[in-house]
């Protein structure tokens, strides 16, 4: 048995407390909800979180994965963070939490399963490596999509400031009276 093959042995209940560990970041009323609801179109902010871990789960244990799903999970995943107004730190750092889950369930099991301690270490500390990468993928894609937000912000702003201006001026032509014309050549 190899690494992946031990992670993916594991993979549902190590992408359980991982994503339970995702839902801890987010304020107290909102972690039950969370939590126990798995209806997509009830609460989206689960559901994708669920998937994106499974999928980034996969990746980091050195399963073959298409590298674009992992990019898309990737993003969903911190799309849904950026707009929520997380801070980087906390946003990426959820990512990290994978390696607490491996190190107290796979890493003592793998160390015990594999004779050759050195090529052990080695192949867990790779797939350490692999999480390490996707946090920083993680990082430049949550701040584009932070950026991506201050920007739609912006645009609301102007666009919501022009209409009123737009409003103003209308209702400043309608205000003030039209100057009347006189017959001033001809009197009576």
């Amino acid at each position: 048995m190899n690494i992946t093959e031990l992670c993916s042995s594991r993979k549902q209940a190590l992408v359980e407390r991982w994503v339970n560990s995702f839902f801890a970041s987010y304020p107290l009323d909102s972690k039950g909800f969370l939590r126990t609801r798995r209806d997509r179109f009830a609460n989206p902010v689960g559901e994708t979180t669920r998937m994106a871990a499974e999928v980034l789960f996969d990746a980091a244990a050195g399963a073959d994965a298409d590298p674009n799903t992992v990019r898309q999970a990737l993003h969903d995943l911190l799309w849904i963070r950026a707009v929520q107004d997380m801070p980087p730190s906390k946003a990426v750092g959820a990512l990290y939490l994978l390696k607490d889950e491996l190190r107290r369930d796979v890493l003592p099991a793998w160390l015990d399963a594999v004779s050759e301690r050195k090529q052990a270490l080695s192949e867990y500390l790779a797939v350490e490596s692999r999480i390490d990468t996707l946090g920083l993928m993680a990082l430049d894609m949550y701040s584009d999509a932070r950026e991506r937000v201050f920007r739609i912000r912006v645009e609301e702003i102007k666009h919501s400031q022009s209409q009123l201006i737009r409003l103003a001026g209308l209702r400043r032509e309608q205000a003030v009276p039209a100057p009347e014309t006189e017959n001033r050549g001809v009197e009576e």
